[in-house]
């Protein structure tokens, strides 16, 4: 089985159209589809540059119904004020919306985001120190800034399920918390030593979530551990006992992969409508697709100036998945946001 799928070098002249995003949302997406499956090409300006900078190194990632991009900058500079960027559907940068760091935090980190109810939540871990963990809800129209809940170490991933409840993980604490627009009341729905990272490398444990199509399980991957874990819910939305799901270690051992390759460093992660499991390893710089059964089908990764730096955060329009490129190994110089050919629809798309 050929397991590693890169993507292909196009010509100078498709580079062109694509890059001057002359053109509506509707064409774009028709000749992005047009492309092989397995495409990855730079969408958007180069954000290391962009506004003097102030978006570079992004990690959060949604988008409204209108197919704005909102992306979390997660600048290793950033200690009093963050920034959330958009880009519009033809790749344009149209709005920065300011976020003052909270109260006694050294720093600001903006991280996973959701789209709701008009609103952006959007992630702090600040400086990894509780209480200075938040989650905030911004009005996109009016740029306020509202701190729904605090008292956290490091919110890191979000999940919505189908009663409206959000879930938030919390990458140094080991934990799940939930809360809804309904019941704000933050509380804490699971936890356990699995979540936690026993990599003294990479302390970031439980990072991002999904729920499969019938909300059978949540998926929430370690990063620290090379794993993705997954809990069962039982009919009232109550969890039951954590599963192993997939194993970077043991991938690497069944696969003949030099290790570490499978899983290292597991950040975001979204479903198909087939029931396959796209997971964002971003020090490979691959996403890697698993089967419902947990198996290894597929890895993909840009080539040239279209290869993944750190890729963090995906969404998904249509069968086109937009990706977060935090740039955290090489000094945010690629700062970017990514676009991808994927074989079938995303299971939530906007």
């Amino acid at each position: 089985m050929q397991l590693y799928s890169p993507a292909s070098r196009w010509s100078s002249s498709l580079f062109l159209t694509l890059a001057l995003w002359g053109v509506s949302w509707t064409l774009l997406a028709h000749n992005l589809y047009d492309l092989p499956v397995g495409t990855i090409l730079n969408f958007g300006p180069n954000l290391q540059t962009a506004a003097g900078g102030v978006c570079r190194q992004p990690e959060g990632l949604a988008i409204d119904p209108e197919g704005n991009f909102y992306l979390a900058s997660n600048s290793d500079s950033a200690t009093t004020v963050g920034h959330v960027c958009v880009i519009d559907a033809k790749g344009n940068l149209v709005d920065i919306i300011d976020v003052p760091a909270g109260p006694g935090a050294a720093a600001i980190g903006l991280v996973g985001e959701h789209w709701e109810g008009g609103h952006l939540y959007v992630l702090d871990q600040a400086d990894n120190i509780v209480p200075h963990g938040r989650i905030l809800r911004i009005n996109p129209r009016t740029h306020e800034v509202t701190t729904v809940h605090d008292g956290l170490a490091f919110p890191n991933g979000m999940a919505e399920d189908r009663h409206g409840n959000l879930y938030v993980t919390d990458s140094l604490l080991g934990a799940i918390y939930r809360f809804s627009e309904d019941d704000p009341t933050l509380v804490k729905w699971f936890q356990s030593p699995m979540l936690l990272s026993n990599n003294p490398d990479q302390n970031v444990g439980a990072n991002d979530l999904a729920f499969d199509a019938d909300e059978r399980y949540l998926y929430v991957d370690n990063a620290g551990n090379r794993q993705v874990m997954r809990i069962p819910l039982d009919s009232r939305g109550n969890p039951g006992a954590i599963q192993l799901f997939a194993d970077g270690a043991s991938l690497d051992r069944q696969l003949g992969l030099s290790t570490p390759t499978a899983l290292f460093f597991a950040d975001g992660m979204q479903f198909d409508v087939k029931g396959n499991l796209y997971v964002m390893a971003n020090i490979t710089n691959e996403i890697e697709v698993f089967s419902p059964s947990g198996s290894l089908i597929h890895r993909y990764a840009g080539t040239g100036n279209n290869a993944f730096s750190f890729n963090a955060s995906p969404v998904f329009k249509g069968r086109l998945m937009f990706i977060t490129n935090m740039s955290a190994t090489d000094g945010g110089v690629n700062s970017k946001l990514s676009v991808f050919v994927a074989p079938y629809r995303g299971l939530r798309t906007k």
